[in-house]
């Protein structure tokens, strides 16, 4: 089946607008698609959220860490989570350029307090959709891991990182989600950096 283009996914009747989304107002999707409509997907973040959570403190009371040695190195782990948020962006990013996209740009709200990725008039299916949002998920954390075992004198700071990074990912989990909740339909998405919308697609099957 040919992948359609944004003209396709606008004008064919075959095609039904399921979602139109502003790239200054995510929030409201991430509170459907995160918190009121739950499905294995989310509760899979959710657990290992709370997981990274209980490690952290384990580890903090095994350093016999005080206050103020627990509030300094958390801090460390909030300015290093605000480094790595464009390298979480450019993962998104070098995923699209992978499948193809040649207009990738980037952006931020920050009244909200979130940054984003998109590619302009780039036509994604679901699994490259899929691979965008959790790839910086799977390669950050991963890396953040293994450095806590492999530099145990900075685990607990690193832990602290790979904590707040985690709850920074539950927009991607969000999106997953909704592309769980509608895996019976043939989605396509894609980004106007004109219009500052995502537009989300479903084959009409006749």
């Amino acid at each position: 089946m040919l992948q359609p283009s944004v003209s396709d996914l606008r004008n064919n009747n075959q095609f039904q607008l399921l979602v139109e989304l502003g790239h200054k107002d995510l929030i409201p999707l991430v509170n459907e698609y995160y918190w009121k409509r739950k499905s294995w997907v989310t509760i899979f973040h959710y657990l290992i959220s709370l997981a990274i959570l209980i490690v952290w403190f384990w580890a903090g009371f095994q350093e016999k860490y005080s206050f103020d040695e627990w509030l300094s190195r958390f801090g460390f782990a909030v300015i290093s989570f605000f480094v790595l948020l464009p390298i979480h962006e450019l993962l998104h990013g070098l995923v699209y350029k992978i499948a193809g996209a040649k207009d990738i740009r980037f952006g931020a709200s920050l009244r909200q307090a979130y940054a984003y990725a998109i590619a302009h008039h780039f036509v994604a299916n679901r699994l490259v959709f899929t691979w965008v949002a959790i790839t910086p998920f799977l390669v950050i954390n991963s890396i953040l891991v293994l450095g806590v075992i492999l530099l145990q004198q900075y685990a607990f700071y690193l832990i602290g990182v790979l904590l707040l990074h985690t709850a920074g990912t539950s927009g991607d989990f969000a999106m997953l989600n909704y592309l769980w909740l509608n895996r019976h339909q043939d989605i396509y998405t894609f980004d106007d950096a004109v219009e500052n919308k995502s537009y989300f697609y479903a084959r009409i099957n006749e």
